[in-house]
This record gives C-alpha cells, structure tokens and sequence, in this order.
C-alpha cells in the first residue's frame, strides 16, 4: 500500500527540481525517479510544472526479442523543453522520457553551448561529473564518433558486471560539428537507464 505514495513523493522532488533555477545543483535534483514508473502518474506530475513544456511525442512498435515471445513492445518518448534548472547552464535545454508498455527505462536531459562558450560548457561537465560520482562507485571513459560528430564522457554504474540490462548513467558532451569551429554547438548530456522492470533488453532498442 506504500509504493505509490513513494511514487508520488518522488514525482513531486523531480517536478520541483524542474522548477528550481537558483538551488545548488545536486544528485537528487537530477533522478529522483524510479526504473518502471507508471506513465500516467509520471507524466500528470511532470504537466503540473510551468518550467516544461511538451513540444513532441512519439510512438513505435518494437517487436519482441529473440527468444522472448509475445507482442511488440509500445516504446513511447515524450521530449519536453527546459526554460531553466539549476544543473544545467547552457540554452536549449530539453528532457526526453521514454516508456515500455507504460514503464519507464530512460531519461534524456540536454543542453546545448555554442562553441565559444566552451569552457563554461566544461564547468557545467565537471559540476555534473561531481554531482553523480558519489552516487555511482564504477566510472568509465566512453568516447562516440561519426561523420562529423565526436563525443566524450563517462559511463556509471553501481556494479562492476556489466550487461545490456545494467542501469546505468551517461555523461557525455558531445562536439556536432568537428569542423566548424564558429557557429555550430556543444551538446552536454545525461541519460539514465534501467531496464530491469521492462521487457527492453537495450536502452537503445
């Protein structure tokens, strides 16, 4: 009988962070959420803050894994706009969830720095690195790179074996335009995941 109070406690912290552009930025400010929150409640609390605001949604079907059986799974995303939060500096800022069959197993939180603003894009990097650290004990460099993009970061986890299922933490900044020096953008980054409540078995599908 406790679990959707809790559920819903959570919810509130994360809709208020939302709404919090002056507060230090800390872990819980990030992902008070839970892997395999139901999508109605999630998104009621996420609708009641006027710090986002929903700009698109989608819907596809993917079809069941090998040697899993059943129907499709419902992948749903919802990508909302930022108009500010504490622990992300830069402009643009956006959040994307996404939902199994109604259960979440990501979040996508971005914003964007032109390339002049570099070095207070790597504050912004080094303040979020700091922020999840302490929460997450197994840190690993990751690097992403194709056409004209290149990426850098790390990767967290709270066990040191690894598997597709694994909830994890990413923190990347992400060049997207190598050989524009002026005009085009950094992307700074944060995805969490976990898929443990779902029938996903890669957050990337």
């Amino acid at each position: 009988m406790r679990k959707p109070f809790i559920l819903i406690l959570c919810l509130g912290f994360y809709a208020a962070a939302l709404s919090q552009t002056n507060r230090e930025c800390v872990f819980e400010l990030l992902f008070t959420i839970k892997p395999g929150m139901d999508k109605a409640v999630f998104l009621d609390s996420i609708h009641k803050s006027s710090n986002a605001a929903l700009i698109n949604s989608s819907t596809e079907k993917v079809p069941p894994y090998a040697n899993t059986g059943g129907d499709s799974i419902i992948v749903e995303n919802y990508v909302y706009s930022i108009q500010s939060v504490s622990c992300f500096s830069g402009r643009n800022s956006k959040f994307i969830v996404s939902f199994a069959d109604n259960l979440l197993f990501k979040v996508y939180i971005s914003t964007e720095y032109p390339k002049e603003a570099m070095s207070d894009m790597l504050s912004n990097y080094n303040t979020l690195r700091n922020v999840i650290k302490p929460k997450w004990k197994f840190e690993k460099s990751t690097k992403i790179s194709g056409g004209n993009l290149v990426g850098f970061g790390y990767r967290y986890t709270k066990t040191q074996k690894v598997t597709d299922k694994t909830e994890n933490i990413q923190l990347l900044y992400i060049d997207d335009n190598v050989s524009n020096k002026t005009t085009s953008n950094y992307t700074l980054e944060v995805v969490w995941a976990n898929l443990a409540n779902t029938r996903m078995q890669t957050s990337n599908y």
